[in-house]
């Protein structure tokens, strides 16, 4: 009589019996190793036997009693389904991703040999890090941000930067509008993108959306969208705005009152010159910024103003402007010969319109870059930032003479220009009850307390940057767009801090 082929429910059981029943059990279908706490492949002996010779299975095996002493259960339902991940190596992922650790570091033997012994566990490789439980730290995040937005209606803000590699990245942050607090800022998407136009910029939004909604966009429940002032943003605007039709587009104030900023940067040209040479005096160099600080031992060094950084600039022509003669003193103490910016700043310090310069900047417009910091507060009532942004109008109004008419100017057609601040500016008069609600057209009343916390800058995709860039750091340049996109949303979103 021929022999009868074995069943595979026959064949793992003889695995079990030759290997021994302390270390291999199965339910009939799946092989699953006690030790390792895994399913391990039963098609053939041979795969078998090559899980109990390797490495991780035999360290495992000669851990310490305590940690061997552990009996691993099994449940039909358990082993029936797909292998499930350690939990010490989930939590271990998780937490390197959110505080920012490389992966590559758990690979240092010192390390290793520290968390090994005083957790009684094995340290996983990085790539089954990356492989394996990464992308579910990023799921849990995605879950927790669907949770607390729940069925709320949301605002959304979009930029987008160069990073270290010359890719082009689009951040997407949103938020859940509520009447009764302020929201809290998502970093939902982080995409990389071709180009940077009003398509990808759309293109990236929907994707973004889809993220948070995946059964299917709800257009009804988008109500802000907020950007810079670039034209492709405006442009891309213009484009969703059919797509989800209760949607307010309002540019950055901070980045408008930026923009103010420079107007008064362009118009000081003296003064910008001098700025940018008495930074020069001080970078890298030892040897001056030692006889600053003899010179002038209680006066912290002058500020290093970056044109990028909003306001930074009207600090340091204020700081020049109250420190004026301690700083000609200094820098007439130079060597002429030592370096062309020495020379063009004590001819510069000759020039009488640089005094006046300094005081104009300094008497009309010191107190900007504190408007701009009171700005980048998103936890705040529209009533708040409309409140700040009036402050700086006020501060503009009380400059005269032809200068200050242009800078005035200036932020009157920023303001002009932003639609949408003018739309908020008439709902926050109806909320406070001095305003015609039905001279806001289509507008839901349910929807309009919504925006009483409602942001107008963007300042959260540009925190989200910051940290883009750190985690993309020298040695840390072969992301794939996933992974870079599952450590930077974890990251960002990280409820700990």
């Amino acid at each position: 009589m021929p022999r009868e082929k074995a069943t595979p429910g026959s064949r793992l059981n003889l695995y079990v019996r030759y290997f021994g029943g302390d270390i291999l059990t199965t339910d009939g279908s799946v092989l699953f190793c006690k030790i390792c706490e895994k399913n391990i492949n039963g098609d053939k002996k041979y795969f078998v036997r090559q899980h109990i010779n390797s490495a991780s299975h035999t360290k495992r095996t000669t851990r310490d009693d305590d940690a061997s002493k552990k009996q691993v259960s099994l449940l039909p339902n358990f082993v029936t389904r797909p292998q499930k991940g350690s939990e010490f190596n989930m939590d271990l992922c998780e937490t390197l991703v959110k505080a920012d650790i490389p992966f590559y570091k758990i690979q240092n033997p010192c390390f290793r040999r520290f968390i090994e012994k005083w957790s009684k566990q094995y340290f996983p490789h990085e790539s089954a890090l990356r492989k394996t439980y990464l992308k579910e730290v990023y799921d849990g995040t995605i879950r927790m941000i669907r949770a607390s937005i729940g069925e709320g209606k949301i605002w959304v803000s979009v930029d987008e930067t160069t990073d270290s590699r010359g890719l082009f990245v689009v951040n997407t942050v949103v938020g859940k509008l509520s009447a009764s607090e302020p929201s809290t800022a998502y970093l939902l998407g982080s995409e990389i993108v071709e180009r940077t136009n009003h398509a990808t910029i759309a293109q990236a939004f929907c994707n973004s959306l889809s993220i948070l909604w995946p059964e299917g966009i709800k257009h009804e429940r988008v109500l802000l969208f907020v950007t810079d002032g670039a034209k492709y943003m405006k442009k891309a605007a213009d484009g969703l705005k059919v797509l989800f039709p209760n949607m307010v587009y309002v540019t950055c104030l901070a980045h408008g009152i930026h923009r103010v900023c420079e107007e008064i940067r362009k118009l000081c040209p003296e003064t910008d010159s001098f700025i940018a040479s008495v930074k020069k005096c001080f970078l890298k160099a030892p040897s001056r910024i030692q006889k600053f600080r003899d010179l002038a031992p209680n006066l912290p060094l002058p500020p290093s103003p970056v044109v990028t950084r909003w306001g930074t600039w009207l600090e340091a022509a204020s700081y020049l402007a109250a420190n004026y003669d301690k700083i000609e003193e200094i820098v007439n103490s130079f060597e002429k010969g030592e370096a062309l910016y020495i020379f063009k700043s004590q001819e510069m310090l000759r020039n009488p319109a640089l005094k006046n310069q300094l005081l104009f900047v300094s008497a009309n417009y010191r107190n900007i870059p504190d408007g701009i910091r009171r700005l980048e507060c998103t936890a705040q009532s529209l009533e708040t930032t409309c409140g700040i942004v009036e402050d700086i109008g006020f501060c503009l109004e009380r400059a005269t003479g032809p200068k200050a008419g242009l800078i005035k100017a200036k932020f009157e057609t920023v303001l002009n220009k932003n639609q949408g601040y003018s739309t908020l500016r008439d709902i926050l008069s109806a909320l406070r009850g001095d305003g015609e609600v039905m001279a806001l057209g289509n507008f839901d009343l349910p929807d309009l307390a919504l925006y009483r916390y409602a942001p107008m800058v963007s300042v959260d995709v540009e925190r989200s940057f910051s940290r883009y860039k750190m985690l993309l750091s020298d040695r840390r340049q072969s992301f794939t767009p996933e992974n870079a996109m599952y450590h930077i949303v974890s990251l960002c979103n990280n409820t700990d801090e």
